[in-house]
């Protein structure tokens, strides 16, 4: 796991080095652009590698699978031969090898491919992220470049390589061109949340840092935010000029800085959909940009009716997930995935229910399983990561206070499927089962937790890069805490997440008190199943004819009919619904009533 980063100033004047280090994928089309990786750095002396911090230092060539014969098939699904633990059985001369990550140490891997003739190597995670690499016994021994990229990149490049050649450009780029601007993910900010509503959507302030990596001084440089909607109607278009960036000189356009861009504060919230983000830099014409992979920068946001989530969600409103990333401590026990957040404008809303995708390692290992949501109010005291002294690891996460809970038990049929955890217990406000009425600038931890982390996961969406929100704000994006009963960090232990890459898909349902009156109720009600698909059981702790009102989450009245209470229960058809979330009220002659939500499927 990356560390959290715990200065902004140490990032600020450090990152200029490491911004000149890229993986770019050369071609063909499909695969161009920059990929996010680490990369085995001679400086801890555990590595002979070369040294991407040195300006020139690079290598560019064809990719090559690297085998070495080994049978059967490892617990990913690869192929045990592609994972380099022997001396390897091809000639790999001139060539970038790629490889998986499993049993054997990187530098294992590593000089096995240099011995085969490669000029570099790519170690594919068996996970959604790229970690830091240790040298381990052969890493002196290794001279050639060695990178890490994450699951889903590596599949991309392997697809890709099954059909055609595929270069890569590996390294150091500062002063290999003369005309050349650029940034990089992790000084790009994107939309606070992957998905919002317009209780809690208040627009947000674009930020980028870029830099200028060629050999030329440039006049009159131009970087431009645009949001758009889906027919490309534009919402904020905002142009900064910079008049001189020398060879080797950083931009930072932010609220802070005296180049900025103006807040995007709309004075309506924008209806419901998809909103792209888009940077542009570029040099003043005629001077042609002469390596303008990162030029560009989008990104997506979803206004939707009803949820927010780091994570996009789709027409449902459920989150999107594109991974199930598992844990790979020694033993762990207990595991939790979490979204932070804190905002200023939540007062008045509450959360009534918790979205989350759920799999497993194998759907019939799945039955039986429990899941939790544990929703912690972070009273810690902090400013931001850059607090003196902030140690995520071990200071900061001490004051966690759990005040809502909620559990389902799995069936085999719920792998790759998206759960919904009601809170939805009216009568008792204090219980943890009860909604949540949010405080503004609280902060926020929502949890996915199993205490069985080797069967169970949690969904993760891969579209949706944090790293610049989480390195500009220096603000946590996506804790996770692994408890384990072996190994070097035996324990319990908080990190970062997935270093940002992938999202944690944990959508909230968020609605307006005003809307539903919670005041007013006075009988406990629930419904079952829920979710529930064609036909509902209310069951309300009452009994003879009452009043059913269905309204949605925007308070039309969608379903009401007369119902008999037969024993408290009654039936009730709702096929003819579309799927989504709906406020069941549940009114009696002597004025009492009972309400709870109800999740369509």
């Amino acid at each position: 796991m990356k560390k959290l980063l715990l200065s902004l100033v140490v990032v600020a004047t450090g990152f200029w080095a490491n911004s000149q280090v890229s993986c770019v994928g050369v071609s063909p089309a499909p695969i161009t652009g920059s990929y996010t990786f680490t990369w085995a750095d001679p400086a801890g002396n555990d590595w002979a590698t070369p040294d991407f911090l040195i300006a020139g230092t690079f290598i560019e060539d064809t990719l090559m699978l690297a085998e070495d014969g080994t049978p059967g098939v490892n617990p990913q699904g690869i192929d045990s031969t592609y994972e380099a633990c022997s001396p390897l059985i091809n000639d790999l001369t001139g060539k970038i090898a790629v490889l998986y990550r499993n049993t054997c140490n990187f530098s294992t891997k590593a000089l096995n491919a240099q011995n085969a003739g490669a000029v570099g190597v790519i170690i594919i995670n068996r996970d959604e992220e790229a970690i830091a690499m240790g040298g381990g016994a052969d890493g002196t021994s290794v001279t050639i470049p060695v990178i890490m990229l994450s699951k889903s990149d590596g599949a991309a490049l392997i697809a890709q390589m099954s059909t055609t050649d595929v270069v890569m450009f590996i390294g150091n780029k500062l002063n290999l061109h003369t005309n050349d601007i650029g940034s990089t993910k992790d000084f790009v900010q994107i939309a606070s949340f992957g998905a919002e509503t317009p209780l809690t959507f208040d627009g947000f302030s674009p930020s980028i840092q870029f830099y200028n990596f060629g050999s030329g001084n440039q006049n009159n440089v131009t970087v431009n935010a645009k949001i758009t909607d889906a027919s490309n109607t534009s919402f904020y278009d905002e142009t900064v000029t910079i008049a001189t960036m020398n060879s080797g000189d950083t931009v930072w356009i932010h609220s802070s800085q005296t180049n900025l861009f103006p807040a995007w504060s709309p004075s309506s919230v924008p209806a419901n959909g998809t909103y792209t983000l888009t940077y542009t830099l570029s040099l003043e014409t005629p001077t042609v940009d002469e390596d303008d992979f990162d030029n560009i920068f989008s990104s997506d946001f979803v206004i939707n009716s009803g949820t927010f989530s780091l994570a996009k969600v789709d027409v449902n409103n459920e989150p999107i997930f594109t991974n199930f990333p598992s844990s790979t401590a020694d033993n762990p026990t207990d595991y939790e995935s979490c979204m932070f957040f804190q905002k200023s404008n939540v007062s008045n809303q509450f959360v009534d229910g918790v979205y989350l995708p759920v799999s497993g390692s194998e759907a019939s290992l799945m039955d039986g399983e429990e899941v939790f949501v544990n929703i912690y109010e972070w009273n810690d005291t902090w400013v931001d990561l850059a607090t003196p002294g902030f140690n995520a690891f071990s200071d900061y996460f001490q004051n966690l206070t759990l005040i809502r809970n909620n559990s389902i038990t799995l069936a085999p049929q719920d792998s790759a499927t998206v759960k919904f955890f009601p809170l939805a217990n009216w009568s008792n406000p204090n219980s943890l089962t009860s909604p949540l009425e949010l405080v503004d600038d609280q902060r926020y931890l929502v949890c996915a937790q199993t205490f069985n982390p080797v069967v169970v996961s949690f969904g993760y969406d891969g579209g949706i890069d944090y790293s610049g929100n989480s390195t500009i704000t220096t603000m946590p994006i996506s804790p996770l805490k692994i408890k384990t009963t072996a190994g070097q960090n035996a324990g319990t232990n908080w990190f970062t997440g997935w270093s940002s890459l992938t999202t944690p898909s944990i959508a909230l349902s968020v609605k307006n008190i005003s809307t539903i009156g919670i005041t007013e109720l006075n009988i406990e009600g629930k419904a079952f199943p829920n979710p529930a698909t064609d036909v509902v059981t209310i069951a309300v702790e009452a009994k003879g004819s009452a009043v059913l009102t269905v309204t949605d989450i925007s308070g039309k009245i969608v379903l009401a009919q007369n119902v008999a209470l037969t024993n408290g229960t009654s039936d009730v058809n709702i096929s003819s619904l579309e799927a989504g979330m709906y406020v069941f009220n549940v009114s009696f002659e002597n004025g009492e009533s009972s309400q709870f939500n109800v999740v369509k499927k």
